[in-house]
């Protein structure tokens, strides 16, 4: 009776110990493709700004909505493993706490949303009642954008799906992964920080001790997805050590020009065409210390002398507003700003007016 039972109970446990010895037959593996980016920065960045950057942003959007970021420390390439999807992708040099606090990064999740925005900042000076943006000028930004796609058939065709239990037990997963086809993406980002340069000339030069400035109307982001400026303006101060003075005339005449130039995202999407701007869209305005310690503040209308220029001095790319990417800013105020002679520094009398100019002239406005 007990031998009966027991074999009975060896074999209700049979199929137990059969259980725990079964092997799979196939182990699954990952569908996935190597993709190496290669970001060509001498291209456009290098050539324009002079200096190559330390690092870049990687940020790759699946088609499910997610957002993943792939950073890099090196900025010529980066290799990730991609799934089998359609992906849009957004590059940029450094990382983004490099632009912190001056430039910040908005609804980075979205692809379609993403925004860089200069962000603000007031003084204590002649100007303290003005909203300040600040310029983009270290570190600067260029973006590179893609869409591509990633397919089952771009998976090698003999890295099987399906492996024997024994050959990857004997070989290993990483022998399958490393024998995967690696894409190769060329990028070439386009600069979005635009050099605005502003000349004035100016009348008895040498009374002029200090100039103090901003400029209303300017950009003060991008939408990164679509390399376009925000329609939202930005008032940018013009950094009073920067001032450079220039003598034009002889000694008698003591005419001179002064020059400035400030780091911008150049002026907002729908202005970038003379005809479609207003004079007063942008306001410059120059606070003036003359030698005896008279101020006089000056503001002009200069919304249509603004113009995009390339390096060489050539307008004839400004047909779409994704050709503006290499281009310059400028304005060169077609004003002689008079001031008096050394010996006529009084500080009374002074008229400040000057002839009107444009369509707009000029606003003195006094004790602002």
């Amino acid at each position: 009776m007990i031998k009966r039972s027991l074999k009975l109970l060896l074999l209700l446990m049979l199929p137990l110990f059969m259980a725990c010895e079964r092997r799979p037959l196939e182990v699954i593996v990952d569908e996935q493709v190597k993709v190496r980016i290669v970001v060509k920065w001498q291209v456009n960045f290098v050539s324009l700004y002079g200096y190559k950057p330390n690092g870049m942003t990687v940020m790759i959007y699946p088609s499910d909505g997610s957002a993943p970021i792939v950073r890099a420390t090196n900025a010529d390439n980066i290799t990730v493993k991609l799934a089998p999807d359609e992906y849009r992708m957004v590059i940029f040099n450094e990382l983004m706490e490099e632009y912190a606090p001056y430039v910040r990064f908005y609804e980075a999740d979205s692809y379609d949303r993403i925004t860089c925005r200069a962000s603000r900042f007031s003084t204590r000076n002649w100007d303290a009642d003005v909203d300040y943006t600040y310029t983009p000028e270290d570190p600067r930004i260029a973006v590179a954008l893609d869409t591509f796609l990633i397919t089952r058939d771009m998976v090698l065709q003999d890295t099987t799906i399906f492996i024997p239990y024994e050959e990857y037990r004997d070989n290993g997963m990483e022998n399958y992964r490393e024998s995967e086809r690696v894409y190769e993406l060329i990028e070439v980002p386009w600069p979005m920080t635009v050099d605005f340069n502003v000349r004035i000339k100016i009348k008895h030069r040498q009374s002029l001790r200090n100039i103090e400035g901003n400029i209303t109307g300017l950009a003060d982001g991008f939408s990164m997805s679509r390399i376009i400026r925000t329609t939202e303006t930005a008032t940018h101060r013009f950094d009073p050590e920067k001032w450079e003075r220039y003598k034009c005339g002889d000694d008698q005449d003591s005419t001179g020009v002064i020059t400035t130039r400030i780091a911008s995202f150049g002026l907002p999407y729908g202005k970038e065409l003379v005809a479609e701007r207003d004079s007063a869209d942008n306001l410059l305005t120059l606070n003036l210390t003359l030698t005896d310690g008279t101020v006089v503040h000056r503001t002009y209308k200069v919304g249509k002398n603004i113009r995009y220029i390339t390096p060489e001095g050539d307008e004839a790319r400004i047909r779409y507003r994704q050709d503006l990417q290499n281009l310059m800013l400028e304005l060169d105020l077609p004003d002689l700003i008079v001031l008096p002679p050394i010996s006529g520094n009084t500080g009374a009398g002074f008229d400040a007016k000057v002839d009107e100019w444009e369509d707009g002239g000029t606003i003195d406005l006094g004790g602002f």
